[in-house]
């Protein structure tokens, strides 16, 4: 079988990518923002599988993959402020927002700004994995200056952590190529700050955490209930940080169950909520 292609959302955007075949008919997307070092492909496999019918979309950041020459945002905030100009042009019809580790906070930022604009109501659900609630704790706590340490102290940590890039962090030649995009990822993760203001999420929240997680807790993520006046559910699945690596097919049953109810939302009223 050949190999998926990654395809993108416009000619003109390198910020989003979609899996598997067209579905302009899908009665919702679910968007995935990766991890810190992560890139879209890490959501590839997720195109060819039964996500409740949902079209698969992740957000490819600069400085990894095919946009590894350019430069990356000075910070987490300018990020979100980009990834949300482009996002606006798939919120015709429901919207799950996925995001993990890092991610989880660019998801949540970008909802934020949505919200603010009006434009939040289309997006049903945000599911925040493997990271602690921003207005509680900074993500990555207990790995301050992660993005200052030397290429052997980095390497260990994401091999701690359980990355599933080991190919790349055991290839000098890889691996020289792909830190700076983790050291980039880290340096705004740890200077991030939540900004005060702006109108609350109503967005139902669901939080993802490995129960062997070193790195988030179990109440840390549980902690995202008080980020949204919406509903809050706390799921839970045996691994590390990298759980969704270890156990796909647990939290793609999971998923399931978050996209299920989003497409059976009239896509006419996406924006009206």
């Amino acid at each position: 079988m050949a190999p998926r292609q990654i395809a993108a959302a416009r000619p003109d955007s390198p910020w989003l990518r979609t899996f598997g075949p067209p579905a302009p008919s899908a009665p919702a997307r679910l968007v995935c923002f990766p991890h810190a070092g992560g890139a879209a492909s890490y959501f590839r496999d997720w195109g060819g599988r039964d996500l409740a019918g949902a079209e698969v979309w992740a957000v490819q950041y600069p400085g990894r993959e095919n946009r590894i020459r350019e430069e990356f945002p000075p910070d987490l905030h300018t990020l979100a402020d980009r990834v949300t100009e482009e996002l606006c042009g798939l919120l015709d019809r429901p919207t799950v927002f996925f995001g993990h580790s890092m991610g989880a906070v660019v998801g949540y930022e970008v909802l934020r700004r949505l919200t603010a604009g009006s434009r939040g109501g289309a997006v049903r659900h945000l599911v925040v994995s493997g990271c602690g609630a921003p207005h509680r704790v900074r993500p990555f706590a207990g790995q301050e200056g992660a993005h200052l340490l030397d290429d052997d102290r980095l390497v260990a940590l994401l091999k701690e952590l359980g990355s599933g890039n080991a190919g790349l962090l055991d290839d000098p030649d890889m691996r020289s190529a792909f830190l700076p995009a983790v050291r980039d990822d880290y340096r705004i993760v740890q200077s991030y700050v939540p900004r005060a203001g702006g109108p609350p999420l109503r967005t139902d929240v669901t939080a993802f955490v490995g129960r062997q997680d070193e790195a988030v807790g179990v109440g840390d993520a549980g902690a995202w209930a008080g980020a949204t006046r919406g509903r809050f559910t706390l799921r839970t699945f045996p691994g590390g940080h990298f759980y969704l690596g270890e156990h796909p097919d647990d939290v793609l049953h999971a998923l399931r169950e978050v996209l299920r109810p989003a497409t059976t939302i009239d896509t006419g009223r996406a924006d009206e909520r």
